[in-house]
């Protein structure tokens, strides 16, 4: 499996990528769908599906658009427990708290976890919102003991890091 970061605008959020076996899913298509096609186009590959971690403005802006062309599937909150597709087997977790409609993807096979705005290298995500809700987000941060602390977070904006890094360094955990 490969996993392309590609940083967008409005507000240098990651997109991301998953690839295998000429199979593509789109996460947060944020903005500038011609770097996100041209991405596909360049490694010759088929996007299967889309996820949205939020349905924030800058994770979305691009939504219609790969919707209207590819007429592919979304996945999100009303999508929670395991889907497989192509050779990805993927599990969607209700993360609420930085927004009432948050989820993670989490892929067991290579402990990948995309946590859109939910967790940062070294923080969370914003609960100042009117879908926030702080209560809700201690209960998600908690269920995040419950991955392989080798799993890597993807998170919606800034740098890819891993459960044992944030669980030693996040004072949110």
């Amino acid at each position: 499996m490969h996993i392309e970061r590609l940083v967008l605008k409005p507000l240098e959020n990651n997109c991301y990528i998953i690839s295998q076996n000429g199979i593509a899913i789109i996460v947060d298509p944020s903005s500038e769908e011609n770097k996100i096609e041209k991405y596909l186009k360049d490694n010759n590959l088929s996007l299967e599906a889309i996820f949205v971690t939020h349905y924030h403005f800058d994770h979305i802006g691009a939504l219609p658009y790969f919707i209207d062309k590819y007429n592919v599937k979304v996945y999100d909150y009303k999508t929670i427990g395991k889907i497989k597709l192509g050779p990805f087997k993927i599990e969607v977790i209700p993360t609420k708290g930085h927004t009432s409609d948050s989820v993670s993807f989490y892929f067991k096979d290579s402990d990948d976890l995309f946590v859109g705005d939910f967790v940062f290298m070294g923080s969370i995500g914003r609960t100042d919102f009117e879908s926030s809700d702080e209560e809700e987000m201690y209960y998600s941060l908690r269920k995040l003991r419950t991955f392989p602390p080798q799993t890597k977070l993807y998170p919606g904006h800034g740098e890819v890091t891993t459960l044992e890094r944030e669980l030693l360094y996040n004072p949110y955990l």
